[in-house]
């Protein structure tokens, strides 16, 4: 009886192999419930590129090839390893596609498909298959996508791959963490697989990424904004307005535009007369802040007072205030929307210290140990700036503090905050204690 119930699970194996080996187009496997054989055929059901294992035998088929791989193949580790012929191999790998598909958080038995990959008994592409088979059933497996990411980087440090090759190896990676993260709320698992590619693809000389960083920054805001309780995607989202914010040139700039479907200066200018209209520092004409330089608005902006005279990049500066001020209207735009979510309001807090940042280190501060002191600048020559860091006078407190950028970001705030409050928004007072007590603004709010 017992040597029955072998040789169904052994069949039972190998008509998986058999399906997986035939189609190389599967890319869906999944547990189908089913408590009894009562139509006496096998268990192992595929139709439409999709692979399924009726549950009345996952029991009998796991513990067989766990028990199998553990007397078999994980005792005596050297002296097996070294007499590993192609037929135990074969068997092996049989063994361990089954066991992974039914239970994938077995890193073990991950590191001996590494093992098999590296003495070429098994094939990269394929092991991409299987992970790809795994995460459709478990997409927040960690072991699944970390045996992925392995396999990528062996396969991406070959100097001959074509261009297309890896376009494609791309687009495939990006449609499986959409799938995976489409699958499973707050799968952090394949966003950081999906930051950890384009990291990855940094380090290839032949791939350019301009075009690439553009297309994510649309995606996580199209996303985003139908995933407003995830913040997963507002980790995600950052890290793209990190990428689109660190390459800020002429051509990138023009292409970046381009593919957006507002118009960032229009945006900025808005924001900046609507906090702004009884200051007569800035003109009150949408026409007129239209029509300035980048150069010219930020010297409006930010006074043009810095603690030294090194040339500042003012047309970066520009560009990354109406990328930032164009997420600070998106996001307002959202929590208007979707009320009482507190994931928007902890990206709030990411936009606004952003902001912050940037005019400290455009008038020379920086935070250190919850205080504001000079930072030293390494290409001015100034006696004052070669001093150990102080901290700062009242003098520079206000020059931050008076500049109309900074009027306009409190100004903003401010307003948004009462609205929240009078909606019954109990993030928004969480959000004015943030800006008081973290980002240090009690004087001002």
């Amino acid at each position: 009886m017992e040597e029955d119930k072998f040789a169904l699970v052994e069949k039972i194996i190998k008509d998986i192999e058999n399906v997986l080996s035939k189609n190389a187009e599967l890319y869906a496997f999944d547990i189908v419930p089913v408590d009894s054989n009562f139509r006496n055929k096998t268990p192992v059901l595929h139709l439409e590129n999709c692979l399924g294992l009726e549950s009345w035998c996952v029991k009998h088929v796991y513990m067989y090839c766990y028990s199998e791989l553990m007397d078999k193949y994980f005792c005596k580790t050297k002296r097996r390893n070294s007499t590993l012929g192609s037929i135990h191999s074969e068997k092996l790998g049989r063994l361990l596609s089954v066991t992974l598909l039914l239970n994938p958080e077995l890193n073990t038995l991950w590191n001996k498909r590494r093992d098999m990959v590296l003495r070429n008994l098994l094939e990269k592409s394929s092991e991409l298959k299987l992970t790809r088979l795994v995460l459709s059933r478990k997409p927040k497996c960690n072991e699944a996508f970390g045996y992925r990411r392995w396999l990528l980087e062996a396969i991406l440090q070959d100097e001959n791959l074509q261009s297309n090759y890896v376009q494609n190896l791309v687009n495939e990676e990006l449609h499986l963490c959409q799938i995976a993260s489409d699958k499973s709320p707050n799968n952090y698992h394949s966003w950081n697989h999906r930051m950890w590619l384009l990291n990855t693809l940094k380090k290839i000389t032949n791939f350019s990424l301009d075009l690439l960083y553009i297309k994510e920054y649309n995606f996580s805001e199209r996303w985003t904004s139908k995933h407003v309780s995830d913040f997963s995607c507002f980790h995600y989202r950052q890290y793209c307005i990190k990428n689109v914010i660190l390459h800020l040139n002429d051509v990138f700039w023009k292409m970046f535009q381009n593919s957006i479907e507002i118009d960032l200066r229009k945006c900025f200018v808005n924001v900046l007369l609507k906090a702004l209209q009884n200051d007569m520092t800035l003109l009150n004409t949408d026409e007129n802040l239209m029509e300035y330089s980048d150069e010219k608005l930020i010297n409006l902006l930010l006074s043009n007072t810095r603690n030294c005279n090194c040339k500042h990049n003012n047309v970066y500066l520009c560009r990354k205030f109406e990328v930032l001020f164009h997420e600070l209207v998106l996001n307002s735009e959202l929590i208007q929307f979707y009320k009482w979510h507190e994931s928007l309001w902890y990206h709030r807090r990411y936009i606004v210290h952003e902001l912050i940042i940037s005019m400290y280190e455009y008038f020379g501060l920086k935070k250190q140990n919850g205080a504001l002191v000079k930072d030293n600048c390494k290409k001015c020559n100034s006696n004052d700036l070669r001093q150990k860091q102080v901290k700062i006078v009242r003098y520079d407190c206000n020059r931050v503090y008076s500049s109309a950028i900074f009027k306009v970001l409190i100004s903003h705030e401010r307003k948004f905050i009462a609205e929240r409050n009078g909606d019954s928004d109990k993030f928004a007072e969480r959000h004015e204690k943030y800006l008081k007590f973290v980002e240090g603004l009690n004087i001002v709010i």
